[in-house]
Formats: C-alpha cells, sequence, structure tokens
C-alpha cells in the first residue's frame, strides 16, 4: 500500500486568520444558509434536525450540526487499487498524492497536429494506459472524453476505458440518481460486486453543488454513491470575482461553507461514510471570462484551504498540475511545478489535473509525462534532509581532511544513491552529448516516452467475470439512456 510522501509545513494564515474563516463560514451556513432545488436534501436536513424553510427551500445548518459531522468523518481511510493492493492509498491529511487529468475534458492535444482537437475513445484507452505506467501518478482520471460517442453515454464509455485500463483508483461522477445508479453498476461489477465495492471502494464519487449555497436535483445520485460505500468528493467551486467575492478570504469563506454543507450532508445519509474535501478557490479572469488554472491567487486559496482541512483532520483534493498554457513548454512546465510543489508543501492529500491544458479545456499526453519527472523531483524535496550522527559526516570529514576528495570514500559509496535526485525523464548533459542525441526539446523527449510506454501497454487483465459483467454493465447503462433519450 501506498502510503504518499510527508508534506504539510507551509501555512499561509495565522491561527486567528483560520479560526475567523471558519466561522465565517459557519455564519453562512446559518445566514442565508443553502437553497435546495430537491426535496430529498430538505427531507435529508429536516430529519437530522436542521431548521428547513420548506416555502423558501432553505436549509439553515447550525454550528453543532458542522462539529457533530467532522466527528463522524474518518479522518483516515484506504483508498484501494482494484485487484492490484500495491496501488492502495492510505488518505489522511498531510500525505501527498499527484492524480492524472481530471473531469472529462472536451478536447486532446495531438502531438503531430501541435493542437487539440475531437477525442475519441482509443483517446481516453491510451491516456490511460500512460497513466497507468508512469510509477509518480498514483490515480488516474479522464484526460479527455470518448468524444466519438453520443454526449449522454460518453461517460459511461469514459469508464469503462479506465476500468479496462488501469488497477490505479480513479474519481467517477455523480450526478443525478438515474445516472449515478447506472455508473454504480458499472463500477461495481469493475470491481466484482456490490460487496466488494463496498469492502474495498478504489473511486471517489465527486459531487459538484452549484455556487454559490445551492445545491440541485442534479446533486441526489451522492445518496445512492454514499449507500454503495463510495467515499465522495465534495466539490463546490465558487468562481472569484463571478460566482464568489472577488477577494481570495470572501471566497476561501464561501468555499468552505459550501464543503461543510457537503460533510454534514454525507454524514446525514450514513454516519462515518468516508468524505474528501475539494472547496475550489477557482479565480474568474476578467478579460478571458475563463477560469483560471496557474493564477497566484488560487494558490493561495488552495494553501489556506489545505491549512483548514489540516485543522478539521480530513484528506483534501484539490487542482494540481493544470495549468492555462497550450502546449507542453515552458508555461506549462512553470505552472505545474508551482501548482503541485506548494500543494505539496501545504500537505494536500490528492492533486488532480497532471497533463492539463489551456484551462482544463484539453488534455497532453506528454504533460503527463513531464509531470511525472516534476512529481518525481518534489518528492526527494518532501523527504526532506535526515540529521544524524551518520549523515553529519563528522568522522568522514575530519578523515578525508584539508583539501581531500569524498569521491571513492565508504561514505560516499554508501549514501550517494539515496541522497542524491537521478532524474528519468529529464537529461543531464553536457552540451557536446545533448547535440550528439539530437539537440531534443524536453517536448520531444516526453513524446518519445509516450511511444515507448504505448509499445508495451495493454488492458489490464481482470478476471473473466469481471470482464464480461462490467460490458454487461456498460450496454445496459447505454440502452437505457438511449432509450430516455427517444422518449423525451
Amino acid at each position: 500500500m501506498k502510503t504518499g510522501a510527508k508534506g504539510g509545513n507551509l501555512r499561509i494564515l495565522s491561527d486567528e486568520e483560520m479560526m475567523r474563516i471558519h466561522q465565517a463560514a459557519l455564519d453562512l451556513l446559518w445566514d442565508p444558509g443553502l437553497f435546495s432545488e430537491s426535496d430529498l436534501f430538505l427531507d435529508i436536513f429536516a430529519k437530522g434536525g436542521a431548521p428547513v424553510d420548506r416555502d423558501a427551500r432553505v436549509i439553515r445548518v447550525p454550528a453543532e450540526m458542522v462539529d457533530a459531522a467532522l466527528a463522524s468523518a474518518p479522518h483516515s481511510f484506504v483508498l484501494y487499487g482494484r485487484f492490484d493492493p500495491a496501488m492502495d492509498m492510505l488518505l489522511e491529511h498531510g500525505r501527498v498524492y499527484y492524480g492524472m487529468g481530471g473531469t472529462s475534458e472536451p478536447l486532446f492535444w495531438d502531438y503531430a497536429l501541435w493542437q487539440a482537437r475531437q477525442p475519441t475513445k482509443q483517446d481516453m484507452i491510451t491516456s490511460t494506459r500512460i497513466g497507468h505506467a508512469l510509477p509518480n501518478i498514483d490515480f488516474v482520471q479522464t484526460l479527455c472524453m470518448s468524444g466519438d460517442y453520443p454526449t449522454d453515454v460518453i461517460f459511461f464509455h469514459d469508464f469503462d476505458a479506465i476500468f479496462r485500463n488501469t488497477t490505479k483508483p480513479t474519481v467517477i461522477n455523480i450526478l443525478e440518481r438515474p445516472f449515478t445508479v447506472r455508473l454504480l453498476e458499472m463500477t461495481a461489477a469493475a470491481s466484482g460486486g456490490e460487496s466488494a465495492l463496498r469492502e474495498k471502494p478504489s473511486v471517489l464519487g465527486i459531487v459538484t453543488p452549484v455556487s454559490p449555497l445551492k445545491v440541485a436535483v442534479m446533486n441526489e445520485g451522492i445518496v445512492d454513491a454514499v449507500q454503495a460505500g463510495v467515499p465522495i468528493l465534495y466539490s463546490p467551486g465558487p468562481l472569484m470575482g463571478a460566482t464568489g467575492p472577488a477577494t481570495v478570504a470572501g471566497t476561501i469563506a464561501l468555499t468552505i461553507a459550501e464543503v461543510l454543507f457537503g460533510v454534514v450532508l454525507t454524514q446525514l445519509i450514513k454516519p462515518g461514510a468516508p468524505v474528501v474535501l475539494k472547496p475550489d478557490t477557482d479565480v474568474f479572469d476578467m478579460k478571458t471570462t475563463q477560469c483560471t488554472y496557474g493564477s497566484p491567487e488560487q494558490s493561495l486559496g488552495k494553501l489556506a484551504v489545505t491549512q483548514l482541512a489540516r485543522h478539521y483532520n480530513l484528506p483534501i483534493y484539490g487542482l494540481g498540475g493544470g495549468v492555462e498554457a497550450k502546449v507542453p513548454d515552458a508555461e506549462a512546465a512553470a505552472e505545474a511545478m508551482m501548482n503541485m510543489l506548494l500543494n505539496a508543501l501545504a500537505g494536500m492529500t490528492m492533486s488532480q489535473s497532471l497533463g492539463t491544458l489551456s484551462w482544463g479545456q484539453y488534455g497532453c499526453q506528454e504533460m503527463v509525462v513531464i509531470c511525472d519527472e516534476l512529481v518525481h523531483m518534489i518528492k526527494r524535496v518532501l523527504k526532506g534532509i535526515t540529521v544524524n550522527e551518520d549523515t553529519l559526516a563528522i568522522d568522514v570529514i575530519r578523515e578525508v581532511g584539508h583539501g581531500g576528495s569524498f569521491l571513492q570514500h565508504d561514505h560516499t559509496v554508501r549514501h550517494f544513491r539515496e541522497e542524491l535526485f537521478f532524474p528519468v525523464l529529464f537529461r543531464r548533459q553536457t552540451i557536446e552529448q545533448w547535440l550528439r542525441s539530437g539537440g531534443k526539446m524536453i517536448h520531444e523527449v516526453a513524446h518519445e516516452r509516450v511511444q515507448e510506454i504505448l509499445a508495451q501497454a495493454g488492458p489490464v487483465p481482470l478476471p473473466p467475470e469481471v470482464d464480461a459483467e462490467l460490458e454487461r454493465a456498460l450496454n445496459k447503462a447505454v440502452r437505457e439512456t438511449e432509450r430516455e433519450r427517444r422518449s423525451s
């Protein structure tokens, strides 16, 4: 089982500032409260003891209900690899993991065309195989989408591609109940059955409410996901300056209020159900009207919400490797490294979107490979410095003496492999060596690595009965969705 690199030493807020934000979130949960389009959620909160105004459709959440939910939610749990214990991840605050992709990206960056194009299910398959092969990618999400299928069944084909081509954990979409039930049936089939999914969940179920301060009928699938034993990834995303205040502190307070509502909802559905915080602090760019992926204030917000997650002692998930750059270039690498390193130092449990470009509009396989190397470097930073009698090497320094060399000393032989970072993708070469090897830019080296992986990669082996059951569940989901489309 993976236990993650240890992060969490970086703090952006004073204790007083952190508690002011927490109190502001509690105040918002009480006044104005949350508007609910869903009668189901009104019923759940009323039964749980919250004041519910059914005429105004407003739920007011008292502070003591938040405290009870934070105490009920598990502070640590395992997200399993399917049929592969080596891919298990211990999720708790301060352990750091990285994942490829995010929600289904509408486009795919094609290296040969040097631009984005409409993706296909085959792009989903090859991207998943790359994510599975890369050693520093801990969980795998969609890097594009199965764009050659009708819109209302794309998600089913996306996850069919994921379930057949990686054993690493993933994140499934939780939407309205009929869709969610079908996707959960596929997930259970890929896991070896409903009881296997419940016993060893290998997916998080992402729920995206409507900011500011609103939950929708579209979110009702959370009930089915919790009851199926799927840990919830509750993901409010106010856009700073649009659906959230134009201040970092205000957007943090709003998104913390919304994510705490999700914790309470999850615990009202099933006390003790695992939940991961995903309080996004997205920024609305006033020039382009796009959601930024590489803005410094977004990183400040992530540092702050990660510090609050530490206070709540719950795992947290957020944007990591996603960038605004349009191609896998220096801009892309700079934005990705800033986001991923700051997340790691703050202790964010799961950082997503490695390999996504252009505000998440498309994924890029070469960028995934570059991000894998960046994580390799970050892990060395998180490993830190070991200070003891052996590593201080005082006797060795005295033995070598004035003007001597440590190069052939036994101490160097014993320590250099574990102390020194050795790149895998990036090349340490003299200028002459670099020129003799072709003088390649890093995107060219990354593309070669993509080709190497795909030349050897194939689907992951599934038990025959699982393969057949997954095919049955996919066909059923597509068939029922198409029937609904024809009748509407």
